[in-house]
Protein backbone atom coordinates (compact mmCIF):
# COMPACT_ATOMS: atom_id res chain seq x y z
CA UNK A 1 0.00 0.00 0.00
CA UNK A 2 2.83 2.60 1.07
CA UNK A 3 4.67 1.79 -2.94
CA UNK A 4 1.25 2.36 -4.47
CA UNK A 5 1.05 5.82 -2.96
CA UNK A 6 4.50 6.53 -3.41
CA UNK A 7 3.97 5.72 -6.98
CA UNK A 8 1.19 7.83 -7.54
CA UNK A 9 2.79 10.74 -5.75
CA UNK A 10 5.47 10.69 -8.56
CA UNK A 11 3.06 10.12 -11.37
CA UNK A 12 1.00 13.55 -10.55
CA UNK A 13 4.59 15.46 -10.00
CA UNK A 14 5.68 14.48 -13.71
CA UNK A 15 2.59 15.04 -15.62
CA UNK A 16 2.93 18.57 -13.59
CA UNK A 17 6.48 18.68 -14.41
CA UNK A 18 5.59 17.82 -18.68
CA UNK A 19 2.74 20.73 -18.24
CA UNK A 20 5.14 22.99 -17.32
CA UNK A 21 7.22 22.20 -20.09
CA UNK A 22 4.63 22.52 -22.45
CA UNK A 23 3.04 25.87 -21.52
CA UNK A 24 6.88 27.07 -22.00
CA UNK A 25 7.22 26.21 -25.41
CA UNK A 26 3.58 27.82 -25.75
CA UNK A 27 4.71 31.01 -24.14
CA UNK A 28 8.18 31.30 -26.66
CA UNK A 29 6.82 30.15 -30.16
CA UNK A 30 3.66 32.83 -29.44
CA UNK A 31 6.88 35.58 -27.97
CA UNK A 32 8.91 34.45 -31.29
CA UNK A 33 5.52 35.03 -33.75
CA UNK A 34 4.93 38.39 -32.39
CA UNK A 35 8.48 39.48 -32.66
CA UNK A 36 7.96 38.27 -36.30
CA UNK A 37 5.38 40.40 -36.89
CA UNK A 38 6.96 43.31 -35.54
CA UNK A 39 10.03 43.06 -37.39
CA UNK A 40 7.89 42.44 -40.96
CA UNK A 41 5.48 45.61 -39.90
CA UNK A 42 8.92 48.00 -39.45
CA UNK A 43 9.71 47.21 -42.99
CA UNK A 44 6.06 48.16 -44.49
CA UNK A 45 5.41 51.25 -46.27
CA UNK A 46 3.08 53.36 -43.89
CA UNK A 47 -0.74 53.97 -45.89
CA UNK A 48 -1.84 57.16 -46.00
CA UNK A 49 -4.49 56.25 -47.79
CA UNK A 50 -7.80 55.23 -45.94
CA UNK A 51 -8.93 52.97 -48.25
CA UNK A 52 -6.68 49.49 -48.73
CA UNK A 53 -6.35 48.58 -52.32
CA UNK A 54 -5.83 44.49 -52.84
CA UNK A 55 -4.22 43.76 -56.31
CA UNK A 56 -5.30 39.81 -57.02
CA UNK A 57 -4.72 37.58 -60.25
CA UNK A 58 -8.46 38.55 -60.85
CA UNK A 59 -7.99 42.67 -61.78
CA UNK A 60 -4.74 41.73 -63.32
CA UNK A 61 -7.15 39.91 -65.89
CA UNK A 62 -9.36 42.33 -65.89
CA UNK A 63 -6.90 44.87 -67.09
CA UNK A 64 -5.69 42.40 -69.73
CA UNK A 65 -8.94 42.08 -70.98
CA UNK A 66 -9.88 46.10 -71.09
CA UNK A 67 -6.20 46.29 -72.90
CA UNK A 68 -7.42 43.48 -75.52
CA UNK A 69 -10.58 45.17 -75.55
CA UNK A 70 -9.09 48.49 -77.17
CA UNK A 71 -7.34 46.61 -80.19
CA UNK A 72 -11.18 46.37 -81.58
CA UNK A 73 -13.07 43.88 -83.75
CA UNK A 74 -10.27 44.17 -86.62
CA UNK A 75 -7.76 42.50 -84.32
CA UNK A 76 -9.76 38.72 -85.41
CA UNK A 77 -8.61 39.50 -89.65
CA UNK A 78 -4.98 39.64 -88.25
CA UNK A 79 -3.20 36.50 -89.05
CA UNK A 80 -1.81 34.10 -85.64
CA UNK A 81 1.62 33.71 -85.51
CA UNK A 82 0.72 30.27 -85.69
CA UNK A 83 -0.49 31.36 -89.02
CA UNK A 84 3.09 32.98 -90.19
CA UNK A 85 4.36 29.55 -89.13
CA UNK A 86 2.05 27.88 -91.41
CA UNK A 87 3.27 30.26 -94.45
CA UNK A 88 6.90 30.11 -93.63
CA UNK A 89 6.91 26.82 -92.56
CA UNK A 90 9.22 27.14 -89.46
CA UNK A 91 9.00 29.95 -86.39
CA UNK A 92 10.32 33.51 -87.86
CA UNK A 93 8.23 35.88 -87.43
CA UNK A 94 6.44 37.36 -84.06
CA UNK A 95 4.58 40.37 -83.43
CA UNK A 96 6.20 42.88 -81.31
CA UNK A 97 3.07 45.82 -81.44
CA UNK A 98 -0.37 45.90 -82.26
CA UNK A 99 -2.52 49.51 -82.52
CA UNK A 100 -5.91 50.18 -83.38
CA UNK A 101 -7.53 54.12 -83.78
CA UNK A 102 -10.50 54.91 -85.05
CA UNK A 103 -11.58 58.43 -87.33
CA UNK A 104 -15.27 59.70 -87.08
CA UNK A 105 -14.51 62.28 -89.80
CA UNK A 106 -13.90 59.83 -91.90
CA UNK A 107 -15.58 57.28 -90.75
CA UNK A 108 -13.06 54.59 -90.70
CA UNK A 109 -11.52 51.78 -87.88
CA UNK A 110 -8.05 50.68 -88.25
CA UNK A 111 -5.81 48.28 -86.72
CA UNK A 112 -1.84 48.39 -87.31
CA UNK A 113 0.40 45.68 -86.34
CA UNK A 114 4.46 45.23 -86.77
CA UNK A 115 5.96 42.13 -87.00
CA UNK A 116 9.43 41.30 -86.61
CA UNK A 117 11.85 38.47 -87.70
CA UNK A 118 12.99 36.48 -84.69
CA UNK A 119 14.91 34.01 -86.80
CA UNK A 120 17.65 36.56 -87.32
CA UNK A 121 21.41 35.93 -85.80
CA UNK A 122 22.35 38.99 -84.01
CA UNK A 123 25.14 40.93 -85.45
CA UNK A 124 26.54 43.85 -83.65
CA UNK A 125 28.31 45.21 -86.10
CA UNK A 126 27.25 44.38 -89.47
CA UNK A 127 23.61 44.25 -89.18
CA UNK A 128 22.68 45.96 -86.28
CA UNK A 129 19.30 47.83 -86.11
CA UNK A 130 18.59 46.56 -89.87
CA UNK A 131 16.06 43.35 -88.70
CA UNK A 132 13.75 42.54 -91.15
CA UNK A 133 10.05 43.98 -90.14
CA UNK A 134 6.64 43.49 -91.55
CA UNK A 135 3.97 45.81 -90.84
CA UNK A 136 0.14 45.31 -91.42
CA UNK A 137 -2.27 47.34 -92.03
CA UNK A 138 -6.54 46.86 -92.13
CA UNK A 139 -8.68 49.28 -92.55
CA UNK A 140 -12.55 49.40 -92.27
CA UNK A 141 -14.62 52.02 -94.04
CA UNK A 142 -18.32 53.20 -94.98
CA UNK A 143 -17.90 55.77 -97.96
CA UNK A 144 -15.52 56.12 -101.01
CA UNK A 145 -14.71 59.14 -101.07
CA UNK A 146 -14.11 59.84 -97.82
CA UNK A 147 -11.46 57.10 -97.68
CA UNK A 148 -9.18 58.36 -100.70
CA UNK A 149 -9.15 61.57 -98.81
CA UNK A 150 -8.33 59.61 -95.62
CA UNK A 151 -5.19 57.80 -97.61
CA UNK A 152 -3.93 61.03 -99.81
CA UNK A 153 -3.71 62.64 -96.30
CA UNK A 154 -2.37 59.88 -93.87
CA UNK A 155 -0.48 57.94 -96.86
CA UNK A 156 0.57 61.67 -99.08
CA UNK A 157 -0.21 58.80 -101.82
CA UNK A 158 -3.06 58.37 -104.53
CA UNK A 159 -4.39 54.86 -103.99
CA UNK A 160 -5.19 55.23 -107.88
CA UNK A 161 -1.93 56.02 -108.86
CA UNK A 162 -0.57 53.34 -106.71
CA UNK A 163 -2.98 50.96 -108.50
CA UNK A 164 -1.95 52.46 -111.96
CA UNK A 165 1.74 51.93 -111.26
CA UNK A 166 1.82 48.74 -109.45
CA UNK A 167 4.38 46.25 -111.02
CA UNK A 168 1.52 43.46 -110.69
CA UNK A 169 -2.15 43.86 -109.91
CA UNK A 170 -5.00 41.02 -110.29
CA UNK A 171 -8.58 40.50 -108.95
CA UNK A 172 -8.91 37.49 -106.59
CA UNK A 173 -12.98 37.84 -106.55
CA UNK A 174 -16.16 39.87 -107.27
CA UNK A 175 -15.19 43.60 -105.93
CA UNK A 176 -11.72 42.76 -104.80
CA UNK A 177 -8.70 44.67 -106.08
CA UNK A 178 -5.33 43.97 -105.40
CA UNK A 179 -1.58 45.25 -106.50
CA UNK A 180 2.11 43.94 -105.77
CA UNK A 181 5.17 46.48 -106.19
CA UNK A 182 8.77 46.27 -104.83
CA UNK A 183 12.21 47.76 -104.81
CA UNK A 184 15.65 46.51 -103.74
CA UNK A 185 15.02 47.09 -100.26
CA UNK A 186 11.20 45.67 -99.71
CA UNK A 187 8.20 44.79 -101.06
CA UNK A 188 4.51 45.88 -101.01
CA UNK A 189 1.01 43.87 -101.53
CA UNK A 190 -2.40 45.64 -101.29
CA UNK A 191 -6.18 44.81 -101.27
CA UNK A 192 -8.90 46.62 -101.43
CA UNK A 193 -12.47 45.23 -101.31
CA UNK A 194 -15.90 47.44 -101.20
CA UNK A 195 -15.19 47.57 -96.89
CA UNK A 196 -11.97 47.05 -95.97
CA UNK A 197 -8.29 47.95 -97.79
CA UNK A 198 -5.23 45.63 -96.41
CA UNK A 199 -1.55 46.10 -96.69
CA UNK A 200 1.53 44.69 -96.40
CA UNK A 201 4.67 45.82 -96.32
CA UNK A 202 8.12 44.16 -95.65
CA UNK A 203 11.23 46.14 -95.21
CA UNK A 204 14.50 43.72 -95.89
CA UNK A 205 17.33 45.41 -96.66
CA UNK A 206 19.24 42.24 -97.28
CA UNK A 207 16.82 40.72 -98.69
CA UNK A 208 17.20 37.39 -96.36
CA UNK A 209 13.67 36.31 -96.62
CA UNK A 210 12.85 37.04 -100.79
CA UNK A 211 15.18 38.50 -103.56
CA UNK A 212 13.02 41.22 -105.09
CA UNK A 213 16.59 42.99 -106.86
CA UNK A 214 15.91 41.43 -110.41
CA UNK A 215 14.58 43.66 -113.11
CA UNK A 216 11.42 44.44 -113.94
CA UNK A 217 11.42 43.66 -117.82
CA UNK A 218 13.33 40.84 -119.57
CA UNK A 219 14.13 37.40 -119.49
CA UNK A 220 14.97 37.85 -115.98
CA UNK A 221 12.19 39.42 -114.94
CA UNK A 222 11.05 39.46 -111.27
CA UNK A 223 8.10 36.45 -110.17
CA UNK A 224 6.23 35.81 -107.05
CA UNK A 225 5.41 32.53 -105.64
CA UNK A 226 4.51 31.43 -102.45
CA UNK A 227 7.65 32.33 -100.49
CA UNK A 228 6.71 36.31 -100.57
CA UNK A 229 5.29 36.46 -97.21
CA UNK A 230 3.49 40.11 -98.45
CA UNK A 231 1.08 38.34 -101.24
CA UNK A 232 0.51 34.82 -98.52
CA UNK A 233 -0.36 37.20 -95.14
CA UNK A 234 -2.83 39.83 -97.24
CA UNK A 235 -4.48 36.39 -98.76
CA UNK A 236 -4.62 35.54 -95.33
CA UNK A 237 -6.54 38.63 -94.15
CA UNK A 238 -8.96 38.32 -97.41
CA UNK A 239 -10.00 34.82 -96.44
CA UNK A 240 -10.68 35.77 -92.91
CA UNK A 241 -12.83 38.73 -93.82
CA UNK A 242 -14.71 36.39 -96.49
CA UNK A 243 -15.04 33.57 -93.71
CA UNK A 244 -18.72 34.14 -93.81
CA UNK A 245 -19.80 34.72 -97.05
CA UNK A 246 -19.85 32.35 -100.26
CA UNK A 247 -16.66 33.90 -101.62
CA UNK A 248 -13.80 31.32 -102.47
CA UNK A 249 -10.76 32.57 -103.75
CA UNK A 250 -10.14 30.94 -107.43
CA UNK A 251 -6.51 30.04 -107.49
CA UNK A 252 -3.29 31.51 -104.63
CA UNK A 253 -3.44 35.21 -104.62
CA UNK A 254 0.37 35.35 -105.94
CA UNK A 255 -0.76 33.16 -108.60
CA UNK A 256 -3.23 34.97 -109.84
CA UNK A 257 -1.08 38.41 -109.78
CA UNK A 258 1.21 36.83 -111.88
CA UNK A 259 -1.21 35.43 -114.43
CA UNK A 260 -2.16 39.15 -115.17
CA UNK A 261 0.95 40.37 -115.42
CA UNK A 262 0.29 40.50 -119.03
CA UNK A 263 -3.04 42.69 -118.62
CA UNK A 264 -0.56 44.51 -116.58
CA UNK A 265 1.71 45.19 -119.55
CA UNK A 266 -1.21 45.57 -122.14
CA UNK A 267 -2.37 48.19 -120.18
CA UNK A 268 1.21 50.15 -120.24
CA UNK A 269 1.09 49.88 -123.89
CA UNK A 270 -2.14 51.10 -124.18
CA UNK A 271 -1.62 54.44 -121.81
CA UNK A 272 1.59 54.82 -123.63
CA UNK A 273 0.44 55.33 -126.87
CA UNK A 274 -2.61 57.57 -125.67
CA UNK A 275 0.13 59.95 -124.37
CA UNK A 276 1.76 59.57 -127.71
CA UNK A 277 -1.37 60.69 -129.63
CA UNK A 278 -2.07 63.59 -126.77
CA UNK A 279 1.12 65.02 -127.29
CA UNK A 280 0.78 64.58 -131.36
CA UNK A 281 -2.76 66.46 -130.42
CA UNK A 282 -1.32 68.87 -128.63
CA UNK A 283 1.78 69.86 -130.81
CA UNK A 284 -0.65 70.19 -133.60
CA UNK A 285 -3.12 72.46 -131.26
CA UNK A 286 0.21 74.43 -130.42
CA UNK A 287 0.86 74.94 -133.80
CA UNK A 288 -2.47 76.13 -134.79
CA UNK A 289 -2.59 78.37 -131.89
CA UNK A 290 0.32 80.42 -132.86
CA UNK A 291 -1.03 80.21 -136.15
CA UNK A 292 -4.31 82.33 -135.10
CA UNK A 293 -2.43 84.04 -132.69
CA UNK A 294 -0.17 85.21 -135.87
CA UNK A 295 -3.00 85.89 -137.75
CA UNK A 296 -4.55 88.51 -134.88
CA UNK A 297 -1.48 90.48 -134.74
CA UNK A 298 -0.62 90.41 -138.24
CA UNK A 299 2.59 89.47 -138.40
CA UNK A 300 1.88 86.75 -140.95
CA UNK A 301 -1.31 85.52 -143.11
CA UNK A 302 0.32 82.12 -143.21
CA UNK A 303 3.55 80.73 -142.22
CA UNK A 304 6.58 80.80 -143.87
CA UNK A 305 8.41 77.40 -144.18
CA UNK A 306 12.53 77.39 -144.53
CA UNK A 307 14.73 79.80 -143.54
CA UNK A 308 13.00 83.16 -142.25
CA UNK A 309 14.80 86.18 -140.67
CA UNK A 310 18.33 85.69 -141.68
CA UNK A 311 21.05 87.69 -141.27
CA UNK A 312 24.98 88.27 -141.16
CA UNK A 313 26.20 91.51 -139.31
CA UNK A 314 29.80 92.42 -139.34
CA UNK A 315 31.39 94.23 -136.20
CA UNK A 316 34.04 96.68 -136.34
CA UNK A 317 36.29 93.82 -135.01
CA UNK A 318 35.94 92.30 -137.87
CA UNK A 319 33.38 89.55 -136.02
CA UNK A 320 30.32 88.18 -138.16
CA UNK A 321 27.32 87.21 -136.33
CA UNK A 322 24.92 84.94 -138.21
CA UNK A 323 21.37 84.37 -137.17
CA UNK A 324 17.96 83.28 -138.41
CA UNK A 325 15.22 80.87 -137.73
CA UNK A 326 14.24 77.54 -139.48
CA UNK A 327 10.48 77.06 -139.51
CA UNK A 328 9.31 73.00 -140.43
CA UNK A 329 6.39 72.09 -141.84
CA UNK A 330 4.61 69.05 -141.39
CA UNK A 331 6.64 66.69 -141.91
CA UNK A 332 9.45 65.63 -138.78
CA UNK A 333 13.49 65.75 -139.74
CA UNK A 334 15.87 63.70 -137.79
CA UNK A 335 18.11 66.39 -139.40
CA UNK A 336 18.48 69.82 -141.55
CA UNK A 337 21.96 70.95 -143.35
CA UNK A 338 22.35 74.32 -143.49
CA UNK A 339 24.87 75.68 -146.01
CA UNK A 340 26.15 79.33 -145.20
CA UNK A 341 28.44 81.47 -148.12
CA UNK A 342 30.20 84.22 -147.26
CA UNK A 343 30.78 86.25 -149.87
CA UNK A 344 32.98 89.56 -150.85
CA UNK A 345 31.98 92.58 -152.54
CA UNK A 346 32.20 90.85 -156.35
CA UNK A 347 29.75 88.54 -154.88
CA UNK A 348 33.11 85.76 -155.42
CA UNK A 349 32.35 83.06 -152.68
CA UNK A 350 35.56 83.40 -150.06
CA UNK A 351 34.01 80.76 -147.53
CA UNK A 352 31.94 78.22 -146.89
CA UNK A 353 30.62 76.71 -143.45
CA UNK A 354 28.02 73.79 -142.66
CA UNK A 355 25.58 73.60 -139.58
CA UNK A 356 23.37 71.36 -138.94
CA UNK A 357 19.65 71.58 -136.89
CA UNK A 358 18.84 68.25 -135.42
CA UNK A 359 15.89 66.42 -134.67
CA UNK A 360 13.42 68.88 -135.40
CA UNK A 361 9.58 67.90 -135.04
CA UNK A 362 6.49 68.74 -137.16
CA UNK A 363 5.55 72.67 -137.43
CA UNK A 364 8.51 73.46 -135.11
CA UNK A 365 10.94 76.11 -135.51
CA UNK A 366 14.14 76.30 -134.38
CA UNK A 367 16.26 79.34 -133.97
CA UNK A 368 19.97 79.44 -134.70
CA UNK A 369 23.27 81.78 -133.88
CA UNK A 370 26.52 81.83 -134.37
CA UNK A 371 29.70 83.34 -134.93
CA UNK A 372 32.93 83.71 -137.61
CA UNK A 373 36.27 85.80 -137.78
CA UNK A 374 36.78 86.52 -141.31
CA UNK A 375 39.02 88.77 -143.60
CA UNK A 376 38.31 92.09 -144.85
CA UNK A 377 36.82 90.81 -148.31
CA UNK A 378 33.74 89.95 -146.70
CA UNK A 379 30.76 91.74 -147.72
CA UNK A 380 27.23 89.68 -147.36
CA UNK A 381 26.23 86.15 -146.89
CA UNK A 382 23.73 83.42 -147.94
CA UNK A 383 22.24 80.37 -147.01
CA UNK A 384 20.97 77.17 -148.55
CA UNK A 385 19.03 74.09 -147.02
CA UNK A 386 20.28 70.44 -148.18
CA UNK A 387 18.03 67.53 -146.46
Amino acid sequence: MKKIIIFSIFLIFSVFLMNQHTFAETEDEKERKELVENAANSLKRENTDSKTTVIDDKSEKKDEKEIKKKLGKLKKFLPTEEDLDKITLRSVWRYVDKQSDKNEEFGIERIQALIRDIGRVYDPIVNKYKVATIQIEIIKFNDEEKIKNFWMIDKNSDFENLYDNAYLIGTPSDGTECMFNYSNVGAMTICKTDEFIIQSIIFDKYQEHYTYSKPQTGIKKLTINQDEITTQIVENILKKIHKNEKIEFNNELHKILESNIEIKQKQQLDANKQNQIKNGVNKKDKFLAEKNENKLLGIEKDKKYGIQNFSCLKDEFGLITISGQYNNNQIKKDKVVMEILFLDYNENVIFKNKANLLEIDEFETKRFLGNLKIDDRFSTCSVKIHN
